[in-house]
């Protein structure tokens, strides 16, 4: 009799289980990523497109704004529960009246070194140089004064900076080839070019974003609406675990991750898919996906000229760590 009680309640239990992964998993999270191709979002792409987050149960949709006016819009109006994004456009959310986001997780940012003449090799010796920028008041050219700054130079008083279309890092660098430049902030993809021709050996790396502490835009930071991370909270930890098995694969699998860098990147040159792939998989890419705070107090610099409310904004209140470090307690970020 004891025995067919204890089966009985077994069947109940399962059933009770069942029924509540299912509900679970027909339950829909909506997950917002721009840009699309960045290639610090490969821990989410090998997650995504290998079943890793349908193996945990987790039924996402997939949202690509495809601008960023659109995915502002769609932040206001409270589009998604998951946003991967840059943590720039998660503090223009909160200060410009969107639903409060919390910046959960960050898997890269944008690579950049700052390339000089060989003449140059200390910061002293930009004074009175001419170095290359952006338009006045874009992103890059916001940087390039940043990372003066940090190197204890004054860009409107030291030195002078020339202006070249935003759209054309290329530009830049021919201004630095033809001497018209000593100086410029340079992409990975821009360095990588400048080391296949051999120009790279004419210049040198005076410094670059480790070492200034810039971590900037990537689309590599995991913000949550702060209303799905306290009523969803192992839904929440389970999709970062998605995003730590995504992060080991990557560093595991080279032949799988040359393939995403490939489509991710869209380069048919092998060897720059390559370059890509170390760059970012080994040295970008973190082994856990700690919110970086870095990139958030730059974040508030960089929206407060166009948002004063972020002025007043605490880093440290729009971010939380929590959610990996049980992760790694649990063993569920230690692939």
């Amino acid at each position: 009799m004891q025995a067919k009680k204890l089966r009985l309640l077994t069947m109940i239990l399962s059933v009770l289980w069942v029924g509540s992964a299912v509900l679970a998993q027909a339950e829909n999270i909506r997950v917002l990523y721009f840009p699309p191709w960045n290639l610090s979002k490969l821990p989410l792409y090998f997650a995504r497109d290998t079943g890793i987050f349908e193996k945990y149960g987790l039924n996402l949709s997939w949202q690509d704004p495809g601008s960023n006016d659109k995915l502002l819009a769609a932040m206001k109006n409270g589009a998604g529960d998951i946003y991967v994004v840059s943590s720039n456009q998660v503090v223009r959310n909160n200060v410009t009246g969107g639903p409060p986001l919390i910046i959960v997780g960050n898997t890269g940012y944008n690579y950049s070194v700052f390339l000089v003449e060989a003449t140059i090799k200390a910061p002293g010796d930009l004074k009175g140089k001419k170095i290359g920028t952006a338009e006045a008041g874009s992103t890059p050219d916001l940087l390039t004064r940043l990372a003066l700054r940090k190197l204890g130079i004054d860009p409107d008083r030291d030195l002078t900076l020339i202006h070249f279309n935003e759209d054309r890092s290329v530009d830049r660098i021919s201004g630095l080839l033809s001497g018209q430049v000593a100086g410029s902030l340079v992409t990975a993809d821009t360095m990588y070019e400048l080391e296949k021709t051999g120009d790279a050996k004419k210049f040198h790396i005076l410094t670059d974003h480790k070492k200034l502490n810039i971590y900037a835009g990537g689309g590599g930071d995991y913000a949550m609406s702060a209303m799905f991370l306290k009523n969803h909270r192992p839904e929440s930890k389970t999709f970062l675990s998605g995003i730590c098995e995504g992060i080991a694969l990557a560093k595991k699998d080279k032949a799988k991750a040359l393939e995403f860098v490939a489509k991710t990147a869209q380069k048919n040159d092998a060897a720059l898919v390559e370059y890509l792939r170390r760059l970012y998989v080994e040295e970008i890419i973190p082994s856990r996906p700690y919110p970086k705070i870095a990139s958030v107090e730059l974040a508030i610099q960089m929206v407060t000229p166009v948002a004063a409310a972020a002025k007043g904004l605490n880093p440290q209140e729009i971010v939380d760590e929590t959610l990996v470090k049980e992760l790694e307690k649990e063993g569920r970020c230690n692939f």
